[in-house]
């Protein structure tokens, strides 16, 4: 198996469990977005990250393991869902950095104006605990965005490379 192949197989296998993470984050914002319908957009974005790594985890598996022939819906399916999940891993990427980056002043100055914005958040928690967790999700956020990056360039390559086996 060639390194790029391993290297595809592991991000693949990361990027499920991350997959289900969001999918039933989705599910939980659907139900929501019946009282705040401009969040549909994002829950769009976040349904085509599920369905990417879904359907290139199907071609992986089928296809590449396999050699089996798949349909050239799955490749379309691949194809659109990837460019949206790209627009989205960057966004986690360029977020994090920047959030990474930021002096833990600026940011506790933003954590209190935004507890100080909202009524009845309980007094447990703290800027400290806000920013502890905004740090964490940061963190996770960096990680699902570079192996995202990585995993959309890999699949759109490998792609190419696995075109005869597209009907």
């Amino acid at each position: 198996m060639a390194p790029q192949l391993k290297l595809y197989t592991v991000l693949s296998y990361i990027l499920i469990p991350i997959a289900l993470f969001f999918a039933f984050l989705d599910i939980a914002l659907l139900l929501s977005s019946l009282a705040n319908p401009s969040s549909l957009i994002l829950i769009f974005i976040l349904a085509c990250l599920v369905i990417y790594i879904f359907a290139s985890f199907k071609f992986l598996k089928a296809g590449i393991e396999k050699e089996v022939a798949q349909t050239a819906k799955l490749k379309d399916w691949i194809k659109v869902n990837a460019y949206v999940s790209f627009f989205l891993c960057s966004l986690f990427f360029i977020n994090a950095i920047s959030i990474l980056i930021s002096s833990d002043v600026l940011l506790v100055k933003f954590i209190d104006e935004f507890l100080q914005s909202q009524p009845g958040i309980p007094k447990e928690l703290t800027s400290a605990l806000m920013l502890s967790l905004l740090k964490g999700v940061s963190v996770f956020l960096l990680i699902t965005g570079i192996v995202g990056l990585i995993h959309i360039r890999t699949s759109l390559r490998l792609l190419k490379q696995y075109e005869y086996l597209f009907e």
